[in-house]
């Protein structure tokens, strides 16, 4: 008879397959993964809506029982699906199985953000978006590229927003440019952080993994607009966009040792926390080990009398009013 999937999660969930194949060192909220050489916490178990997963920040990776399974026999979910069933069923079986809920580390129960309202915009929309924003078709079109920038409709509201390949973060904006209303004690606001956003999260730093320069923004405006440069400049496989969504965060620990080794330039907004945010994120990465970490500095442009720029978007928008033309991106790639 064929094995019941659902009755196998409950009396064997990934926790105790892990400790039956001898892993359980690894079920852990964070650790290094169990199928790699790996020397930093890139890998993790949780529960999600009933359910235990496996989650891998380095490859973006997200399975179930089967999942992992498959993984460990290196075996195809799908074409050896039956194999993998009976495999499972096997472990189950073992007479001196244990109950995950005797594993030394109690796991956290970690939801996703809901992002399934979002998706690929149409040409429309990006044009819109590029005489909103005053960010480059070509710049916003990369970033789509990439799989970074959605549309959809939020609350009654068409927005745009950023994503990541992790699935861990997305924030979004009105494509009217307008603030989204409050609700309850909850003021008017710019942008909207999805819920369960990990916001200590380096957006777009899994695709950047290639690259040998890293340009490093506050907040969604801005990541958009450094897809512009980055295309102006013609180094798309050279510097990888990455954005901290908020100055409130330091970077998480479980990405930070992928700035190692890179030439990293961070661009500052020019308050206060934008400032202090920049220099904690520079002591992070010259702790893990960063090639080498610089400022852009803003106040150093001359805009008129009356003026400083407050930050990327706003330099952008300045440019061509009669001021040399500045490489941002000059000497990241060295």
């Amino acid at each position: 008879m064929k094995p019941d999937l659902q009755y196998l999660r409950e009396k064997c969930p990934l926790p105790v397959i892990m400790q039956r194949l001898g892993l359980e060192r690894y079920a852990k909220s964070s650790c290094p993964s169990p199928f790699r050489p790996d020397e930093h916490a890139s890998w993790g178990i949780f529960q999600h809506n009933g359910h235990w997963l496996f989650k891998d920040f380095a490859t973006g990776e997200c399975g179930d029982e089967i999942a992992f399974l498959a993984q460990y026999h290196k075996l195809d979910n799908q074409r050896d699906f039956l194999k993998l069933l009976d495999l499972y069923q096997e472990l189950a079986n073992r007479s001196d199985i244990v109950s995950y809920m005797t594993l030394p580390e109690e796991l956290p129960v970690f939801n996703f953000p809901d992002l399934s309202f979002l998706e690929d915009g149409t040409e429309e929309q990006i044009r819109r978006l590029s005489i909103l924003r005053h960010i480059s078709l070509p710049g916003l079109q990369y970033a789509a590229d990439r799989g970074h920038l959605r549309f959809g409709h939020w609350r009654g509201h068409e927005v745009f927003g950023v994503v990541d390949e992790s699935e861990l973060l997305g924030e979004i904006r009105r494509l009217d440019g307008l603030e989204f209303p409050g609700f309850g004690s909850f003021p008017s606001h710019k942008s909207h952080t999805i819920k369960h956003s990990r916001k200590n999260w380096p957006l777009g730093i899994l695709d950047a993994e290639d690259c040998t320069g890293v340009a490093l923004v506050e907040g969604l405006p801005d990541f958009l607009a450094m897809h512009q440069f980055i295309v102006e400049a013609d180094l798309r496989r050279k510097v990888g966009a990455v954005a901290m969504l908020t100055s409130s965060c330091d970077i998480s620990a479980d990405t930070i040792h992928r700035f190692q080794g890179k030439y990293v330039r961070i661009f500052p907004h020019q308050d206060q926390p934008g400032i202090d945010a920049a220099e904690r994120w520079q002591r992070q990465l010259i702790n893990a080990k960063a090639e080498h970490v610089d400022f852009f500095n803003f106040r150093a442009i001359e805009v008129g009398p009356d003026s400083k720029l407050k930050d990327l978007c706003d330099f952008n928008q300045h440019r061509g009013a009669g001021q040399p033309t500045i490489n941002i991106l000059e000497t990241l790639t060295l």
